[in-house]
């Protein structure tokens, strides 16, 4: 584990410190995280789906009552618990969510471990296996706010928590990379899932799109 401007990450990670250096700031993608907040209604319960070190996980625990976190590499849980230490919100789950249970193979490249995914990438990766979840599985309410990034797997972790987004009302944050006609395509599946559960874009800002609800209809 190392320190870099007041954050901990593993020993191997280079990519979020590149970045922080080029930035010339300690925040990692501040400006999309508190454009998604502006869309709050309530900030009772907070799901970060993806949570790593906790890059953004300190300014959700900041403003909500309660947190749950999901991160199924131990090396960025280890990181992900030493960010946190200041504050007692939040609740670490050590899985992968996706729209099945079971035992998956995470792809790891250990100079970017923010890359980590349990999409089979190009490239020479790593892999580990992973307990695999569905969202749905943990029957939570009160939600008001779920970001996910998971590097391609979006997608799959929507489809197995219906069931939340159909009891509760959070606004989605969601990383959406839209450079190319391949991931046009897989952003337009996204998008079709969640318009079939009256969900709208409010808002996007750089790879993140913003969604919520249509109550009105």
């Amino acid at each position: 584990m190392k320190e870099y401007k007041g954050w901990y990450f593993p020993d191997s990670e280079e990519h979020f410190l590149e970045h922080l250096k080029q930035s010339n700031s300690s925040e990692y993608q501040k400006a999309q995280r508190y454009h998604s907040f502006n869309f709050l209604d309530h900030k009772r319960t907070a799901i970060d789906v993806g949570a790593n070190v906790g890059l953004w996980s300190k300014d959700i625990c900041k403003i909500f009552d309660e947190v749950k976190l999901f991160e199924p590499y131990r090396l960025n849980i280890e990181c992900l618990k030493k960010n946190l230490e200041n504050y007692q919100n939040f609740q670490i789950f050590e899985c992968a969510l996706s729209n099945k249970d079971g035992i998956g193979d995470l792809f790891i490249n250990d100079k970017e471990l923010g890359g980590i995914s349990l999409a089979s990438p190009q490239g020479k990766f790593k892999t580990t296996s992973t307990q695999l979840k569905k969202l749905d599985d943990f029957h939570f309410n009160n939600i008001d706010y779920i970001k996910i990034d998971v590097e391609r797997y979006e997608l799959e972790v929507i489809e197995g928590g219906i069931m939340t987004l159909k009891n509760n009302n959070p606004v989605l944050c969601i990383e959406a990379p839209r450079r190319n006609k391949e991931e046009l395509s897989y952003v337009k599946k996204i998008l079709t899932t969640l318009e079939n559960l009256d969900y709208k874009i409010v808002g996007s800002l750089h790879k993140e799109i913003f969604l919520k609800k249509n109550l009105n209809r």
